[in-house]
C-alpha cells in the first residue's frame, strides 16, 4: 500500500525512471528514506541492519506516494511490502519413497557379507592345502578340486556383490532423479502462482520470467527476495506510475561487509536484471552514466616513458581496459598511440574510479619481466587517500582476507575461509580541519577493492574513502589516487619510481 509522501519537497516528474544499476538518489526518494528511516529507527532498534528499497510513485489521483521494502531480508513489519520469497505459497514437497534404496543397500550388504566371510574361509583352506603339500601326505585330486571350487564360488560371489553394488548406486541415481525432478516442479508449482504486471499491461507469472534458474536454486532464492520487483509490481498492479527508486543502508552491518549508514547503492544487477527487464518494459530509464563517453576527446596526460615502458596519469572515472559498455579505456588509447608495441602491454589496473599512474609495456620481454615483478611483489605502490574521519592508530598493517561478493557485483567482502590474502600498510598523514584523514596506502597485495574496503570495513580502519559509493558516502569523486610506482627497471636494472602527485 503507497504511504502519501506528505510535504513532497520535489515535484519534478520528468517520465524518467531511475536506471537501476548506477544513480544519484533523486530528492523524493532521499525524502521517502528518511521516512523510511525514521520508523526503523521507532520500530526496529536493535535488530539486524538491512538493506531497504523505496519506490516512489504517483498514484492515480496524481499524489505522490511511496513504498519500501526489505531486501534479502524476511522482515515481518507490515510497513513493508513482502518480497517475492515471502509471497510463495507454502513449501507442500512429500518425502519420496525410499523402499527401493534401502532395499538395494541390505542386498549389497548381504553380499558383501557373504563374498568376505567366504573368501576369509577360501583363505584358510588354501593355508591348510600348503601345509598338505609340505607334509607329502596328500590327496592331489582333492586338492585340486578344493582349490577350484573356492575360486569359482570366490568370482561368483565377487560377481554378485559388484552387481548388488551397482544396483544400488542405480537405486541411488534414480531417487536423486526422482528428488530433482519433485523439486524442480515444487518450484514451478509455487513460481507459477505469483502474477507479474508490467507497464504495458503484459502479464506473466514468476515462472514464465525466471524458469531458467530452477537449477540454481542459491541464485535464485537471492532475486526471490530481492526487494525492487515486488515494489514494481504492487505499484503496475495498483496503477501507481513510478517516479523514482533506490535501495540505502540502515543499521549495523554484517561482520564481512562496509556499508555507510544512509548510502545509497545500485540495485545488483545478478538479482535484478531478469525481472527488472520485465518488469520495466515500455519505461523510459535515466542514461547510465557510466555509458556516457566522459573522455571521448581526452589527450593522455604521459608521465614517463623510455624505450620499455611507458606511465600514464589515469584520471578518475576512466577505464583502465575495456569494458563491456564502449566508453573510452585507457588501454585501448595505449594500444593506438604505440600500434608498434609488441606483446599485451598491459601490467596492472586501477579502479575506474581511481586515479593516477597507470604503467604499460611496449615489448614483450619487457612485460615477461615486469609481470614477473608484480607476481613475487617486488613491485612497490603508493596511494593516497582522504579518509572520512582519522583511524585510531596513526600507522600499521591491515591484514583482512577478501574475496567477491556473489550477488553484489562489484563488491568485495571480508571472508576468513574462501578470501584471498590482502595486506595494506598505511600512514596517517595529517588530519584537516574537518577530521578528515590524509592517509598514505602501501599494499602488499593486489586485490580488487582492497583499499577501499581496509579502509572501510570495522576491523579495518573503520574509516572509508571519501566519495567511496560502495563502502562509504558518495562524493564528487573517489580521493583515492595512485601517487607512485617503484620497481627495478627490467634493462637498465636501476631503481625506477614513477609518480604524479596527488591532485587533491
Amino acid at each position: 500500500m503507497f504511504k502519501e509522501l506528505e510535504h513532497a519537497e520535489c515535484t519534478d516528474d520528468s517520465g524518467v525512471l531511475t536506471y537501476p544499476y548506477h544513480y544519484r538518489a533523486h530528492p523524493l526518494v532521499i525524502q521517502a528514506a528518511n521516512f523510511v528511516r525514521q520508523h526503523l529507527n521507532e520500530h526496529a532498534c536493535g535488530q539486524a541492519g538491512r538493506l531497504v528499497a523505496v519506490l516512489v510513485g504517483r498514484m492515480p489521483d496524481g499524489v505522490l506516494g511511496f513504498i519500501a521494502a526489505c531486501d534479502q531480508f524476511d522482515c515481518t513489519d507490515s510497513y513493508f511490502e513482502k518480497t517475492f520469497w515471502q509471497q510463495l505459497p507454502s513449501e507442500e514437497l512429500k518425502p519420496l519413497n525410499t523402499d527401493r534404496i534401502e532395499k538395494a543397500f541390505e542386498e549389497k550388504i548381504a553380499a558383501q557379507e557373504k563374498y568376505l566371510n567366504f573368501k576369509e574361509a577360501a583363505h584358510a583352506r588354501k593355508e591348510h592345502r600348503q601345509r598338505q603339500r609340505a607334509s607329502g601326505v596328500f590327496n592331489p585330486e582333492a586338492l585340486i578340486a578344493s582349490s577350484q571350487f573356492d575360486s569359482g564360488e570366490l568370482d561368483r560371489l565377487k560377481l554378485k556383490y559388484i552387481l548388488a553394488l551397482q544396483a544400488e548406486e542405480a537405486a541411488r541415481s534414480d531417487f536423486q532423479h526422482r528428488t530433482h525432478i519433485a523439486v524442480e516442479n515444487e518450484w514451478k508449482r509455487r513460481l507459477g502462482s505469483i502474477q507479474l504486471q508490467n507497464k504495458l499491461g503484459r502479464k506473466a507469472t514468476l515462472l514464465d520470467v525466471l524458469s531458467g534458474y530452477l537449477n540454481q536454486e542459491d541464485l535464485l532464492k537471492a532475486i526471490l527476495r530481492s526487494a525492487l520487483p515486488a515494489l514494481l509490481n504492487v505499484a503496475y498492479a495498483e496503477k501507481v506510475a513510478p517516479v523514482a527508486m533506490g535501495q540505502s543502508w540502515w543499521g549495523p552491518v554484517a561482520s564481512y561487509d562496509a556499508r555507510g549508514e544512509g548510502t545509497f547503492f545500485g540495485f545488483a544487477r545478478e538479482r535484478h536484471e531478469k525481472l527488472l527487464n520485465f518488469l520495466l518494459e515500455g519505461e523510459k530509464l535515466e542514461k547510465n552514466q557510466l555509458s556516457l563517453q566522459t573522455f571521448k576527446d581526452w589527450k593522455p596526460e604521459i608521465v614517463y616513458e623510455d624505450d620499455d615502458l611507458v606511465a600514464f596519469n589515469k584520471p578518475a572515472g576512466m577505464l583502465s581496459v575495456p569494458g563491456k559498455l564502449p566508453v573510452n579505456d585507457l588501454y585501448s588509447v595505449a594500444m593506438t598511440l604505440y600500434p608498434e608495441a609488441t606483446g599485451p602491454m598491459l601490467l596492472h589496473r586501477l579502479d575506474m574510479a581511481t586515479s593516477g599512474v597507470l604503467l604499460f609495456a611496449k615489448n614483450k620481454s619487457t612485460h615477461r619481466a615486469l609481470q614477473m615483478a608484480f607476481a613475487h611483489g617486488s613491485v612497490r605502490k603508493r596511494y593516497i587517500a582522504l579518509l572520512e574521519r582519522a583511524p585510531a592508530q596513526t600507522s600499521g598493517e591491515i591484514d583482512l582476507p577478501l574475496c567477491l561478493n556473489p550477488y553484489e557485483r562489484p563488491r568485495q567482502m571480508v571472508e576468513y575461509t574462501y578470501g584471498k590474502p590482502a595486506q595494506t600498510v598505511y600512514k596517517v598523514l595529517n588530519v584537516n580541519e574537518n577530521g578528515q584523514a590524509r592517509v598514505a596506502f602501501y599494499p602488499k597485495t593486489d586485490r580488487t577493492h582492497q583499499l577501499r574496503l581496509h579502509a572501510a570495513h570495522a576491523e579495518g580502519l573503520a574509516a572509508p574513502i571519501i566519495g567511496d559509493d560502495l563502502y562509504g558516502h558518495a562524493a564528487d569523486r573517489l580521493y583515492l589516487h595512485a601517487e607512485a610506482i617503484r620497481f627495478i627497471h627490467p634493462t637498465t636494472r636501476e631503481l625506477l619510481t614513477i609518480e604524479v602527485p596527488c591532485p587533491f
